[in-house]
Protein backbone atom coordinates (compact mmCIF):
# COMPACT_ATOMS: atom_id res chain seq x y z
CA UNK A 1 0.00 0.00 0.00
CA UNK A 2 1.48 3.44 -0.92
CA UNK A 3 0.78 5.85 1.92
CA UNK A 4 0.89 9.73 2.00
CA UNK A 5 3.56 10.02 2.89
CA UNK A 6 5.12 7.98 0.21
CA UNK A 7 6.14 9.79 -2.76
CA UNK A 8 3.00 9.89 -5.60
CA UNK A 9 3.78 10.65 -9.20
CA UNK A 10 0.64 12.03 -10.96
CA UNK A 11 0.26 12.24 -14.07
CA UNK A 12 -2.81 14.63 -15.91
CA UNK A 13 -3.11 16.35 -18.77
CA UNK A 14 0.31 15.37 -19.89
CA UNK A 15 1.85 17.27 -16.76
CA UNK A 16 3.89 14.80 -14.42
CA UNK A 17 4.52 16.33 -10.74
CA UNK A 18 5.83 14.26 -8.14
CA UNK A 19 4.93 15.42 -4.20
CA UNK A 20 5.13 13.61 -1.10
CA UNK A 21 2.04 14.66 0.69
CA UNK A 22 0.20 15.79 -1.98
CA UNK A 23 -2.14 14.48 -5.09
CA UNK A 24 -1.61 16.94 -7.95
CA UNK A 25 -3.68 17.23 -10.47
CA UNK A 26 -2.94 19.38 -13.64
CA UNK A 27 -1.20 23.06 -11.90
CA UNK A 28 -3.35 21.95 -8.53
CA UNK A 29 -1.68 20.28 -5.57
CA UNK A 30 -4.44 18.82 -2.53
CA UNK A 31 -3.16 17.61 0.41
CA UNK A 32 -3.85 13.49 1.50
CA UNK A 33 -4.97 12.44 4.60
CA UNK A 34 -4.15 8.82 5.78
CA UNK A 35 -6.77 7.35 8.14
CA UNK A 36 -6.16 3.46 9.05
CA UNK A 37 -5.08 1.79 5.29
CA UNK A 38 -6.43 4.15 3.47
CA UNK A 39 -5.75 7.99 1.90
CA UNK A 40 -8.40 10.75 1.24
CA UNK A 41 -7.98 14.00 -0.15
CA UNK A 42 -10.33 16.92 -0.64
CA UNK A 43 -10.94 18.20 -3.96
CA UNK A 44 -13.49 20.55 -5.51
CA UNK A 45 -16.27 19.71 -7.58
CA UNK A 46 -14.79 21.66 -10.66
CA UNK A 47 -11.73 19.64 -10.58
CA UNK A 48 -13.60 16.33 -10.42
CA UNK A 49 -16.11 16.84 -13.30
CA UNK A 50 -12.95 17.08 -15.23
CA UNK A 51 -11.72 13.45 -14.99
CA UNK A 52 -12.50 10.98 -16.76
CA UNK A 53 -14.62 7.99 -15.41
CA UNK A 54 -12.95 4.70 -15.01
CA UNK A 55 -12.56 2.64 -18.29
CA UNK A 56 -14.31 -0.11 -16.77
CA UNK A 57 -17.63 2.08 -15.71
CA UNK A 58 -21.11 1.90 -16.83
CA UNK A 59 -22.54 4.81 -19.49
CA UNK A 60 -23.25 6.52 -15.95
CA UNK A 61 -24.30 9.77 -18.74
CA UNK A 62 -27.15 7.41 -19.58
CA UNK A 63 -28.25 7.55 -15.41
CA UNK A 64 -28.36 11.40 -15.25
CA UNK A 65 -32.17 11.50 -15.85
CA UNK A 66 -32.80 8.61 -13.80
CA UNK A 67 -31.17 9.63 -10.78
CA UNK A 68 -31.78 13.32 -10.94
CA UNK A 69 -34.64 13.20 -8.61
CA UNK A 70 -32.74 11.48 -5.88
CA UNK A 71 -29.91 13.94 -5.93
CA UNK A 72 -32.67 17.02 -6.32
CA UNK A 73 -34.02 16.11 -2.81
CA UNK A 74 -31.28 15.86 -1.27
CA UNK A 75 -30.80 19.50 -1.92
CA UNK A 76 -33.86 19.99 -0.88
CA UNK A 77 -33.53 18.13 2.28
CA UNK A 78 -30.14 20.15 3.58
CA UNK A 79 -28.59 16.83 2.82
CA UNK A 80 -26.52 17.59 0.17
CA UNK A 81 -23.33 16.47 1.86
CA UNK A 82 -24.37 12.96 1.18
CA UNK A 83 -23.29 13.37 -2.51
CA UNK A 84 -19.31 14.74 -2.04
CA UNK A 85 -18.05 11.23 -1.11
CA UNK A 86 -16.02 10.10 -4.20
CA UNK A 87 -13.29 7.43 -4.88
CA UNK A 88 -10.87 7.99 -7.30
CA UNK A 89 -8.11 5.81 -8.74
CA UNK A 90 -4.45 6.56 -9.29
CA UNK A 91 -2.18 4.55 -11.43
CA UNK A 92 0.95 4.19 -9.18
CA UNK A 93 2.51 2.02 -12.14
CA UNK A 94 1.85 0.83 -15.45
CA UNK A 95 -0.35 -2.26 -16.65
CA UNK A 96 -2.03 -3.26 -19.14
CA UNK A 97 -5.71 -5.15 -19.86
CA UNK A 98 -5.32 -8.14 -21.24
CA UNK A 99 -7.93 -10.15 -22.52
CA UNK A 100 -7.30 -13.48 -21.36
CA UNK A 101 -8.98 -15.23 -23.63
CA UNK A 102 -6.82 -13.77 -26.76
CA UNK A 103 -4.26 -12.22 -24.81
CA UNK A 104 -4.53 -8.96 -26.59
CA UNK A 105 -4.03 -6.17 -24.75
CA UNK A 106 -7.51 -4.11 -24.48
CA UNK A 107 -6.38 -0.63 -22.87
CA UNK A 108 -2.90 0.33 -21.09
CA UNK A 109 -3.18 2.14 -17.87
CA UNK A 110 -0.17 4.70 -17.26
CA UNK A 111 1.65 5.49 -14.21
CA UNK A 112 -0.29 8.95 -12.45
CA UNK A 113 -3.36 8.32 -14.50
CA UNK A 114 -6.15 9.43 -12.28
CA UNK A 115 -10.22 8.41 -13.20
CA UNK A 116 -13.56 8.21 -11.24
CA UNK A 117 -14.05 5.12 -9.38
CA UNK A 118 -17.20 6.61 -7.87
CA UNK A 119 -19.03 9.39 -8.90
CA UNK A 120 -19.45 9.13 -12.18
CA UNK A 121 -23.18 9.61 -12.19
CA UNK A 122 -22.99 13.20 -10.00
CA UNK A 123 -19.82 14.02 -12.30
CA UNK A 124 -22.64 13.78 -15.27
CA UNK A 125 -25.00 15.46 -13.16
CA UNK A 126 -22.93 18.40 -12.03
CA UNK A 127 -22.14 19.14 -15.73
CA UNK A 128 -25.49 19.12 -16.68
CA UNK A 129 -27.15 21.19 -14.29
CA UNK A 130 -23.65 23.23 -12.93
CA UNK A 131 -25.74 25.63 -10.92
CA UNK A 132 -26.28 22.32 -8.46
CA UNK A 133 -22.38 22.44 -8.39
CA UNK A 134 -22.32 25.58 -7.51
CA UNK A 135 -24.71 24.93 -4.55
CA UNK A 136 -22.53 22.45 -2.72
CA UNK A 137 -20.59 24.51 -0.29
CA UNK A 138 -17.10 22.26 0.58
CA UNK A 139 -14.96 19.96 -1.37
CA UNK A 140 -15.81 16.93 -2.31
CA UNK A 141 -13.93 14.06 -0.29
CA UNK A 142 -12.21 11.69 -1.97
CA UNK A 143 -10.73 8.05 -1.34
CA UNK A 144 -8.09 7.04 -2.95
CA UNK A 145 -7.50 3.59 -4.36
CA UNK A 146 -3.91 2.76 -6.07
CA UNK A 147 -4.08 0.85 -8.79
CA UNK A 148 -1.17 -1.23 -10.09
CA UNK A 149 -2.93 -4.00 -11.38
CA UNK A 150 -6.12 -4.97 -13.57
CA UNK A 151 -6.89 -7.39 -9.89
CA UNK A 152 -6.97 -3.63 -8.03
CA UNK A 153 -9.10 -2.39 -10.90
CA UNK A 154 -11.64 -5.01 -10.27
CA UNK A 155 -11.70 -4.92 -6.15
CA UNK A 156 -11.49 -0.87 -6.27
CA UNK A 157 -14.58 -0.89 -8.66
CA UNK A 158 -16.87 -3.48 -8.18
CA UNK A 159 -17.13 -2.89 -4.42
CA UNK A 160 -19.13 0.04 -5.45
CA UNK A 161 -21.10 -1.94 -7.78
CA UNK A 162 -22.54 -5.06 -6.07
CA UNK A 163 -25.47 -6.48 -6.32
CA UNK A 164 -26.71 -4.56 -2.89
CA UNK A 165 -25.55 -1.35 -5.08
CA UNK A 166 -28.12 0.44 -7.42
CA UNK A 167 -25.73 -0.78 -11.00
CA UNK A 168 -27.95 -3.59 -12.47
CA UNK A 169 -26.42 -6.50 -15.26
CA UNK A 170 -26.82 -3.96 -18.04
CA UNK A 171 -25.32 -1.67 -16.01
CA UNK A 172 -22.56 -3.82 -16.16
CA UNK A 173 -22.79 -5.36 -19.46
CA UNK A 174 -22.42 -1.24 -20.07
CA UNK A 175 -19.21 -1.24 -18.22
CA UNK A 176 -17.75 -4.05 -20.33
CA UNK A 177 -18.41 -2.27 -23.62
CA UNK A 178 -16.51 0.82 -22.18
CA UNK A 179 -13.76 -1.49 -21.03
CA UNK A 180 -13.61 -3.25 -24.99
CA UNK A 181 -14.15 0.51 -26.43
CA UNK A 182 -16.71 -0.98 -27.97
CA UNK A 183 -19.26 2.18 -28.93
CA UNK A 184 -22.00 -0.03 -30.08
CA UNK A 185 -24.92 1.67 -32.39
CA UNK A 186 -28.13 -0.10 -31.93
CA UNK A 187 -30.11 0.45 -28.73
CA UNK A 188 -30.02 -3.04 -27.25
CA UNK A 189 -26.32 -2.80 -26.92
CA UNK A 190 -26.18 0.22 -25.89
CA UNK A 191 -27.79 0.09 -22.96
CA UNK A 192 -27.07 -3.06 -21.90
CA UNK A 193 -30.62 -5.38 -22.11
CA UNK A 194 -29.02 -8.25 -24.02
CA UNK A 195 -27.90 -10.53 -20.75
CA UNK A 196 -31.00 -13.68 -21.45
CA UNK A 197 -29.01 -13.41 -24.78
CA UNK A 198 -25.50 -13.96 -24.14
CA UNK A 199 -26.41 -16.56 -21.32
CA UNK A 200 -28.46 -18.55 -24.10
CA UNK A 201 -25.94 -18.29 -26.54
CA UNK A 202 -23.10 -19.15 -23.88
CA UNK A 203 -24.28 -22.33 -22.76
CA UNK A 204 -25.19 -25.63 -23.61
CA UNK A 205 -28.14 -27.95 -24.15
CA UNK A 206 -29.47 -29.13 -20.50
CA UNK A 207 -27.22 -26.25 -18.87
CA UNK A 208 -29.52 -23.49 -16.90
CA UNK A 209 -26.61 -21.56 -15.54
CA UNK A 210 -26.62 -17.52 -15.66
CA UNK A 211 -23.53 -16.60 -16.20
CA UNK A 212 -21.50 -13.53 -15.03
CA UNK A 213 -21.96 -10.89 -16.86
CA UNK A 214 -18.14 -10.83 -18.27
CA UNK A 215 -18.51 -14.26 -19.25
CA UNK A 216 -20.81 -14.60 -21.77
CA UNK A 217 -19.78 -10.88 -23.09
CA UNK A 218 -16.35 -12.11 -23.72
CA UNK A 219 -17.30 -15.45 -24.85
CA UNK A 220 -19.99 -13.57 -27.48
CA UNK A 221 -18.55 -10.35 -28.18
CA UNK A 222 -17.32 -10.84 -31.92
CA UNK A 223 -20.50 -12.05 -32.70
CA UNK A 224 -22.03 -9.04 -30.98
CA UNK A 225 -20.24 -6.32 -32.83
CA UNK A 226 -20.91 -8.07 -36.46
CA UNK A 227 -24.54 -7.97 -35.07
CA UNK A 228 -24.84 -4.64 -33.94
CA UNK A 229 -23.44 -3.83 -37.07
CA UNK A 230 -26.11 -5.32 -39.54
CA UNK A 231 -27.23 -4.12 -41.61
CA UNK A 232 -23.90 -1.60 -42.90
CA UNK A 233 -26.52 1.32 -43.15
CA UNK A 234 -29.84 2.76 -41.88
CA UNK A 235 -32.68 0.78 -41.49
CA UNK A 236 -34.27 -1.98 -39.76
CA UNK A 237 -32.26 -3.35 -36.92
CA UNK A 238 -32.52 -6.74 -34.59
CA UNK A 239 -33.12 -4.05 -31.27
CA UNK A 240 -35.74 -2.09 -33.75
CA UNK A 241 -37.07 -4.51 -36.34
CA UNK A 242 -40.04 -3.58 -38.55
CA UNK A 243 -41.89 -6.13 -36.56
CA UNK A 244 -41.46 -5.36 -33.06
CA UNK A 245 -42.09 -9.19 -31.87
CA UNK A 246 -38.69 -9.81 -33.53
CA UNK A 247 -36.69 -8.06 -30.90
CA UNK A 248 -36.20 -11.33 -29.06
CA UNK A 249 -33.91 -12.48 -26.83
CA UNK A 250 -33.71 -15.82 -27.70
CA UNK A 251 -33.97 -14.94 -31.25
CA UNK A 252 -30.62 -12.65 -30.57
CA UNK A 253 -29.42 -15.84 -28.81
CA UNK A 254 -29.56 -18.12 -32.02
CA UNK A 255 -28.32 -15.39 -33.97
CA UNK A 256 -24.79 -14.91 -31.98
CA UNK A 257 -24.89 -19.12 -32.19
CA UNK A 258 -24.84 -19.21 -35.47
CA UNK A 259 -22.50 -16.66 -36.04
CA UNK A 260 -19.76 -18.16 -34.00
CA UNK A 261 -20.80 -21.39 -36.27
CA UNK A 262 -20.25 -19.48 -39.18
CA UNK A 263 -18.29 -16.54 -39.37
CA UNK A 264 -18.81 -14.23 -42.62
CA UNK A 265 -21.22 -16.28 -43.88
CA UNK A 266 -23.35 -14.05 -47.14
CA UNK A 267 -26.26 -16.24 -46.32
CA UNK A 268 -26.56 -15.62 -42.65
CA UNK A 269 -25.99 -12.35 -43.32
CA UNK A 270 -28.79 -11.93 -45.68
CA UNK A 271 -30.92 -14.35 -43.04
CA UNK A 272 -30.54 -11.86 -40.72
CA UNK A 273 -31.23 -8.65 -43.16
CA UNK A 274 -34.42 -10.04 -44.12
CA UNK A 275 -35.71 -11.13 -40.77
CA UNK A 276 -35.58 -7.53 -39.46
CA UNK A 277 -37.10 -6.31 -42.59
CA UNK A 278 -39.91 -8.69 -42.81
CA UNK A 279 -43.29 -6.76 -42.07
CA UNK A 280 -47.15 -7.98 -41.67
CA UNK A 281 -47.91 -7.35 -45.19
CA UNK A 282 -45.18 -9.40 -46.43
CA UNK A 283 -45.98 -12.31 -43.78
CA UNK A 284 -50.21 -12.13 -45.36
CA UNK A 285 -48.66 -12.32 -48.97
CA UNK A 286 -46.40 -15.29 -47.71
CA UNK A 287 -49.61 -17.00 -46.46
CA UNK A 288 -52.01 -16.17 -49.73
CA UNK A 289 -49.12 -18.21 -51.47
CA UNK A 290 -49.48 -20.82 -49.21
CA UNK A 291 -45.78 -21.37 -49.73
CA UNK A 292 -43.04 -19.58 -46.68
CA UNK A 293 -39.63 -19.14 -46.31
CA UNK A 294 -37.57 -20.22 -43.42
CA UNK A 295 -37.16 -16.79 -42.47
CA UNK A 296 -41.33 -16.12 -42.93
CA UNK A 297 -41.26 -19.39 -40.43
CA UNK A 298 -39.86 -17.46 -37.62
CA UNK A 299 -41.58 -14.10 -37.87
CA UNK A 300 -45.17 -16.28 -38.39
CA UNK A 301 -44.20 -18.27 -35.59
CA UNK A 302 -42.98 -15.35 -33.05
CA UNK A 303 -46.04 -13.06 -34.40
CA UNK A 304 -48.55 -16.09 -32.92
CA UNK A 305 -49.97 -16.68 -36.64
CA UNK A 306 -48.85 -20.54 -35.91
CA UNK A 307 -52.45 -21.77 -35.68
CA UNK A 308 -53.26 -20.38 -39.43
CA UNK A 309 -51.24 -23.26 -41.00
CA UNK A 310 -54.54 -25.39 -41.09
CA UNK A 311 -55.20 -28.46 -39.82
CA UNK A 312 -51.98 -30.00 -38.79
CA UNK A 313 -51.24 -27.19 -36.36
CA UNK A 314 -53.95 -26.29 -33.38
CA UNK A 315 -51.75 -23.93 -31.84
CA UNK A 316 -48.28 -22.21 -32.11
CA UNK A 317 -45.31 -24.50 -32.85
CA UNK A 318 -43.62 -23.78 -29.43
CA UNK A 319 -47.03 -23.93 -27.47
CA UNK A 320 -46.32 -20.42 -26.76
CA UNK A 321 -43.41 -20.44 -25.68
CA UNK A 322 -42.00 -18.27 -28.73
CA UNK A 323 -40.03 -15.29 -27.17
CA UNK A 324 -39.89 -16.34 -23.79
CA UNK A 325 -36.64 -15.61 -21.85
CA UNK A 326 -37.35 -18.66 -18.99
CA UNK A 327 -34.78 -21.14 -19.10
CA UNK A 328 -37.55 -23.82 -19.16
CA UNK A 329 -37.94 -22.88 -22.92
CA UNK A 330 -34.36 -22.44 -23.95
CA UNK A 331 -34.02 -25.67 -25.54
CA UNK A 332 -37.03 -25.50 -28.10
CA UNK A 333 -36.85 -22.38 -29.23
CA UNK A 334 -32.83 -22.93 -30.20
CA UNK A 335 -33.48 -25.84 -31.50
CA UNK A 336 -36.44 -24.28 -33.56
CA UNK A 337 -34.61 -21.18 -34.13
CA UNK A 338 -31.42 -22.79 -35.32
CA UNK A 339 -33.49 -25.40 -37.56
CA UNK A 340 -34.30 -22.50 -39.78
CA UNK A 341 -31.35 -20.41 -39.91
CA UNK A 342 -29.22 -23.37 -41.16
CA UNK A 343 -32.30 -24.26 -43.28
CA UNK A 344 -31.43 -20.96 -45.01
CA UNK A 345 -28.30 -21.00 -45.12
CA UNK A 346 -27.95 -24.61 -46.63
CA UNK A 347 -30.77 -23.28 -49.34
CA UNK A 348 -31.77 -19.85 -49.34
CA UNK A 349 -34.07 -20.07 -51.84
CA UNK A 350 -35.99 -23.24 -50.23
CA UNK A 351 -39.74 -22.85 -49.09
CA UNK A 352 -42.54 -25.15 -47.42
CA UNK A 353 -46.24 -25.78 -48.02
CA UNK A 354 -47.79 -23.35 -45.49
CA UNK A 355 -50.58 -26.13 -44.92
CA UNK A 356 -48.20 -28.82 -44.01
CA UNK A 357 -45.65 -27.08 -42.51
CA UNK A 358 -42.29 -28.99 -40.42
CA UNK A 359 -43.09 -30.83 -37.72
CA UNK A 360 -41.09 -30.66 -34.35
CA UNK A 361 -39.90 -34.29 -34.68
CA UNK A 362 -38.09 -32.83 -37.92
CA UNK A 363 -35.80 -29.90 -35.56
CA UNK A 364 -35.66 -31.40 -31.84
CA UNK A 365 -32.42 -31.64 -31.51
CA UNK A 366 -30.78 -29.13 -33.34
CA UNK A 367 -29.09 -27.00 -31.06
CA UNK A 368 -27.35 -30.68 -29.22
CA UNK A 369 -26.67 -31.58 -32.68
CA UNK A 370 -24.58 -28.92 -33.55
CA UNK A 371 -22.61 -29.18 -29.82
CA UNK A 372 -22.12 -32.40 -30.53
CA UNK A 373 -20.11 -31.83 -33.62
CA UNK A 374 -18.49 -29.23 -32.38
CA UNK A 375 -17.17 -31.33 -30.20
CA UNK A 376 -16.22 -34.80 -31.82
CA UNK A 377 -14.12 -32.29 -34.25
Amino acid sequence: MIKSQDSLVIVYKGEIMTNTTNLTIGQNQYATKQIGDHSFAEIPVKVFCELPPAPVQRNSHLRVNKMRSIFDLAYLAGQSSTLTEVALGVVVSDFDDIDHKTGNVIASYKQGQISIIDGATRMHYWKTYPKQAELLKKNLTAKLHFLSSMNDVRFAYYPYNSKASTEKTNELLQGLARRYNWQPRQPMFINGNYKTAIDWATSRPDDDRAFEPEVGFNFNFEELKILDSIPKGSGPTISKPALPKIKSQPIVAAILIALKMYPNNVRLFDFIERLINITTADLHQAMANKMITPVEIIALEWQGWSAQRGTNTTSTWLNDTAGGTNYASKEPQLDFLLYWIIEHIQNPSCKHDFNKGVRPSSWEGTWKEIFTNEDTE
